[in-house]
């Protein structure tokens, strides 16, 4: 497993992007991130494209400690064939930790046999906050699929679109540059389908 520590300071803002595609490795990892200072900020973004029998467990840890800090912890995960998704996401929120925002937001797509399980928690030891969870693990709406190949469109072509318009969303939030380089590490990883 490999663990990742972030340290925020006082008044600093983080993008963290976390990007992962089709690793065919077993493959953990723990994001421990603290905000221990006031007026610090972070978005976690994960990104996850696996397929044949890859397999991903990623948690997550935020912890609040200062006052006015924010949290997003944004995943977006597709998995196909027999690949496996495990996701743990908590966002802690210590006493004196007022005027906190928190919030972890999980969604991931399974295609074929693929799996995937994804587990929000929040621990609030102080009254003047906002925090929040939302996790959604499902299939492709087959009524999406079956209007795109009523359109001359492929069923691999089909699920493609699908795919990346599933990652826009969170996409929007990195600059141009890292969105451009990630969307053409999406697309590659997709052209076996």
């Amino acid at each position: 497993m490999k663990k990742i520590n972030i340290k925020l300071k006082k008044n600093e803002e983080k993008i963290i992007p976390f990007v992962w595609l089709d690793d065919t490795t077993e493959s953990e990892f723990n994001f421990n991130i603290n905000l221990n200072h006031q007026n610090s900020s972070v978005t976690l973004l994960g990104i996850f494209l696996g397929t044949k029998e890859s397999f991903i467990k990623f948690d997550t840890t935020v912890q609040h400690v200062g006052q006015n800090t924010r949290s997003l912890t944004i995943l977006r995960a597709v998995f196909l064939g027999s690949s496996k998704f495990t996701n743990d996401g908590m966002i802690r929120i210590k006493k004196g930790a007022k005027n906190t925002n928190g919030y972890f937001d999980s969604k991931v797509l399974l295609f074929d046999n693929a799996q995937g399980r994804s587990v929000p928690s929040l621990e609030i030891d102080e009254n003047e906050v906002k925090a929040g969870h939302g996790s959604t693990i499902g299939r492709p709406d087959e009524n999406q699929i079956l209007y795109l190949r009523s359109r001359g469109i492929s069923e691999s072509a089909a699920e493609r679109l699908i795919i990346t318009g599933f990652f826009e969303p969170a996409l929007k939030l990195l600059d141009i540059t890292s969105k451009k380089e990630i969307s053409k590490k999406i697309s590659h990883a997709l052209e076996s389908l």
